[in-house]
């Protein structure tokens, strides 16, 4: 801000009655002086509930990646879609183990410093026609390029055209229920997820992934292919 703006907006409190000049300089008056008061309160409750809603974690749940004695600094890594710890691992994300573990084992972990290192799953929405009902047929191209792509994904299934796709496909559904928020949170875990749903419900996994990307600042990454 340059003088000239500092002494236009003096210019302007002293309009509204928050500064007197006395004795050449500038004083707040007790309109003022309330006026401050009253912005500070506002603010220190600002502070206090925005502190409330980021809910600042103090202590996680992981899961042991190698033997962790009590004490011991770990580093944190999200593994397939699990928060795993590892002492003698450098992360962004790092804590103290509360009690000792063996690798597979749960594990405490307090004073927790930085964010864990995670990008986010990728989704293919596989749309099933209900015409296709019935048919055994040799999956096409589409379906085939769907297959290759989607090689280590984990599978879920929405509704009745789903699970039958995966089965005439020879995939079997991790996730079968509560499917749609399952897969967004899966990916947002850094999961990859092939979603296998009717043509007529495909709409509602592409709505729930762009409602998730409108919040996050890693974005989903997403297609929707037709597999007949």
């Amino acid at each position: 801000m340059t003088v000239q703006g500092c002494s236009d907006y003096a210019h302007g409190l002293e309009r509204d009655g928050l500064l007197a000049m006395v004795d050449g300089e500038y004083r707040a008056t007790k309109r003022g002086v309330e006026f401050l008061h009253d912005r500070l309160v506002d603010l220190r409750s600002f502070v206090e509930r925005a502190r409330r809603e980021m809910a600042f974690i103090e202590t996680t749940a992981a899961m042991a990646g190698n033997t962790i004695r009590n004490g011991n600094h770990v580093g944190l890594f999200m593994e397939d879609g699990v928060l795993v710890a590892f002492a003698g691992r450098s992360s962004p994300s790092s804590g103290v183990a509360v009690h000792d573990a063996t690798k597979g084992e749960l594990l405490a972990v307090r004073t927790l410093e930085g964010i864990v290192a995670l990008r986010p799953g990728r989704i293919i929405i596989g749309r099933v026609s209900s015409r296709d009902a019935g048919r055994r047929a040799v999956p096409g191209a589409a379906a085939k390029r769907v297959l290759r792509d989607a090689d280590g994904f984990i599978v879920a299934a929405l509704d009745v055209g789903g699970l039958a796709a995966a089965k005439e496909l020879g995939l079997k559904p991790r996730i079968e229920f509560g499917v749609v928020p399952a897969a967004v949170e899966a990916a947002e875990r850094g999961v990859n997820v092939l979603l296998l749903a009717p043509e007529e419900r495909a709409i509602e996994a592409v709505q729930a992934i762009e409602a998730a990307n409108a919040r996050l600042e890693d974005k989903i990454p997403y297609e929707s292919v037709a597999l007949s």
